[in-house]
């Protein structure tokens, strides 16, 4: 009992709504009677009564502004458990989509994935070797497609006759650069084995 007087010392309406309007005492003696079933409603969705008095606060505002702007609430018990339903329902589908994880475990989880830096940077280096063997032509149409250009606009841009050929030319033209590469990664390996 002495925790429900507790619970019930915690709500707290406001003689004016957000609109400074004054608020219908009907309502706040409304708000009063429904408190506990309020509560209740409250842990039933989110398992805890804490945020009960601002949801419940909020709710007869709302209602109030209602009422100033002529609308006509027919029972204001209904209404504002269904209000403090709704609410509730919204905050705990917003708080499921936030999950709070703490130093250690987010240290763990970063830990669990490895980042092969070096890997990258040399992925990096010898692509931008590869494009260097390229014609002038050849690293357009690769810079085109690594901006997500489709084959029919490069085709366009390059002066071919459909998305198709130019695509088959720009396979041409990587074929030699790959070859040109192999050759350039042959001559830095023999001369690495002669130091």
């Amino acid at each position: 009992m002495n925790r429900r007087n507790d619970a019930h010392k915690r709500l707290w309406i406001r003689d004016r709504d957000s609109f400074g309007n004054l608020v219908d005492h009907r309502l706040i003696e409304a708000a009063n009677r429904v408190w506990e079933r309020a509560r209740l409603v409250v842990v039933r969705y989110l398992a805890d009564d804490t945020e009960a008095p601002e949801i419940l606060e909020a709710a007869v505002d709302s209602a109030s502004r209602a009422i100033g702007n002529h609308q006509v609430i027919r029972s204001f018990e209904p209404y504002l458990l269904k209000s403090v339903a709704r609410e509730s329902v919204r905050r705990l589908r917003r708080n499921q989509r936030i999950e709070y994880v703490d130093e250690e475990e987010l240290e763990r989880l970063a830990g669990a994935v490895p980042t092969n830096l070096e890997q990258q940077l040399d992925d990096a280096k010898r692509l931008e070797i590869v494009r260097a063997c390229m014609d002038e032509q050849g690293r357009t149409m690769y810079d085109l497609r690594v901006l997500d250009f489709n084959w029919g606009l490069i085709a366009t841009l390059s002066g071919y006759r459909d998305a198709h050929t130019a695509e088959v030319q720009f396979r041409k033209k990587l074929d030699k650069a790959l070859k040109r590469f192999n050759a350039y990664q042959e001559l830095r390996l023999k001369g690495q084995s002669r130091v």
